[in-house]
């Protein structure tokens, strides 16, 4: 049986910021570091991560979808079905980023094995089961918003997150990663980058996906489709001057295609 909510509640500690400014720190110096995302978490959690598994119950299917339990990572990993899906759907265009990048389905999951007391936030299968779910939904939201996997895209999906979750509770780990990573960029492109990072965070204020959305019975579907569903504002109207790329040096404005 998973542990209560009133035996997790007395295992929350609070806020580690030193620790969560050495994350930061390790970033910056090694951007490829994904296992400092999960150090990051590790420090900042104070119990967000117990509130937004609550909140998953709480919301219409989710309980069902609990219950029934399905694999996104294994629906994610096999690129040879992904492969056989039509051009535009939201499963090949997952899989042709993550190619394009080198990435493997469950990479950003073994980064977060490497920092062992990320698993202590999630005691138990069901919280263990959801917060692998998130882990994959994360580049599924790279896919559906089009932000890259380069820095510069990192802190515009960040952002976009902040807008998203606003509309129940702000994620600690969310907003400060979104701060730090604007504040991060490089020195010339800091106005720029800060716009940019305000409009997807309108972008994601204005976007509904349910905690509980069902995005391995949504992989052959059109991705436009789903970005409708979603209510995902079109990339090019949502950032009319265009999209930012780059990761430790320079971040160039590159027009939507």
């Amino acid at each position: 049986m998973d542990p209560s909510p009133k035996t997790l509640h007395t295992a929350r500690k609070r806020p580690d910021w030193p620790r969560a400014f050495r994350a930061i720190q390790a970033m910056r110096r090694e951007p490829e570091r994904t296992d400092q995302v999960f150090e990051l978490n590790v420090a900042l959690d104070g119990g967000d991560s117990e509130r937004r598994f609550q909140e998953f119950r709480a919301v219409s299917g989710g309980m069902l979808l609990l219950r029934e339990a399905p694999n996104l990572l294994d629906s994610l990993a096999d690129f040879d079905v992904l492969r056989s899906l039509p051009p535009g759907s939201l499963g090949r265009t997952y899989l042709q980023l993550m190619e394009s990048n080198g990435y493997s389905a469950d990479g950003v999951r073994r980064a977060a094995a490497e920092i062992k007391e990320y698993a202590t936030l999630h005691p138990g299968a069901e919280r263990t089961w959801y917060a692998q779910r998130e882990i994959c939904v994360h580049d599924l939201l790279h896919t559906v918003t089009g932000y890259g996997q380069d820095a510069a895209g990192e802190s515009a999906l960040l952002a976009f997150c902040d807008g998203l979750y606003c509309q129940t509770f702000r994620l600690r780990v969310v907003r400060f990663g979104m701060t730090a990573s604007v504040l991060s960029s490089p020195p010339t492109s800091l106005p720029r980058t800060l716009a940019f990072c305000i409009q997807a965070r309108r972008r994601g204020a204005r976007a509904r996906i349910p905690s509980a959305y069902r995005w391995e019975e949504k992989l052959a579907a059109p991705l436009e489709s789903v970005q409708r569903e979603l209510r995902i504002e079109n990339l090019r109207d949502a950032h009319p001057q265009g999209v930012l790329q780059g990761d430790t040096a320079r971040w160039d404005v590159v027009p939507v295609i």
